[in-house]
């Protein structure tokens, strides 16, 4: 009977080891992803700013401004 408990504790114990190591692994690659994604949002706005202030720069020397 304490075998057969004995037993069951450890395979439960190995179990939920296993599904830890498991969720580690996968909670890496999220964060991966994440930063990937987080660094791709940082150069689209960087891109979408400069346009921006292109096009401002722009206006203004096509004489933009002088109209107003």
């Amino acid at each position: 009977m304490q075998d057969d408990w004995i037993r069951r504790v450890d395979q439960r114990l190995h179990a939920l080891e296993t599904r830890n190591a498991v969720e580690e692994v996968h909670r890496v690659a999220v964060e991966k992803r994440l930063g990937s994604i987080e660094d791709t949002l940082n150069w689209l706005v960087r891109l979408v700013i400069g346009a921006l202030v292109i096009a401002v720069v722009t206006y203004a020397l096509r004489g933009g401004f002088a109209a107003m």
